[in-house]
C-alpha cells in the first residue's frame, strides 16, 4: 500500500513538472521581441583611457560610466587602456559618458574622432 502511494505521488509530481514546463516557452517568447528592440537602439563607443592601468581603475571607470542615464554596458580593458561602452544614443552621447568618467575617476577619457563627427 505504501508503494502505491509513492508511485502515485511520483506520477503527480511528474505531471505537474510537465505542465509547468509546457507553459515556459510562451513566457520566453514574450520577452524576445523587446530584447531585439533594445539592441536596435544601442550604439557602442570605444573610449581611450591612457591612465587606466589596473583592475581597480577598471572598476572605477565602469562605476562612473554606469552613472550616466542611457549606458547599458561597459567593458574595460586595462591592457589596451580602453572602455567599450554600449549606450542609448537618444539618452546620452559619447562625450557625456567620457565627461562622467573623467569627473568620477580623474582619468582623462578620450572620444575617438569618428564618434565626435557622428554626434
Amino acid at each position: 500500500m505504501k508503494t502505491l502511494g509513492l508511485i502515485a505521488a511520483a506520477i503527480l509530481i511528474t505531471v505537474g513538472i510537465v505542465a509547468v514546463r509546457s507553459q515556459a516557452p510562451d513566457r520566453g517568447q514574450q520577452h524576445a521581441v523587446p530584447a531585439q528592440v533594445v539592441a536596435a537602439q544601442s550604439q557602442v563607443v570605444t573610449l581611450k583611457l591612457p591612465a587606466m592601468d589596473c583592475a581597480g581603475c577598471e572598476i572605477g571607470v565602469r562605476i562612473a560610466a554606469n552613472t550616466v542615464d542611457g549606458v547599458k554596458d561597459v567593458k574595460t580593458d586595462s591592457d589596451r587602456r580602453t572602455a567599450d561602452v554600449t549606450f542609448d544614443p537618444s539618452k546620452t552621447s559619447p562625450q557625456a559618458i567620457a565627461s562622467a568618467i573623467t569627473k568620477g575617476t580623474g582619468f582623462e577619457a578620450e572620444v575617438p574622432r569618428t564618434d565626435k563627427s557622428k554626434m
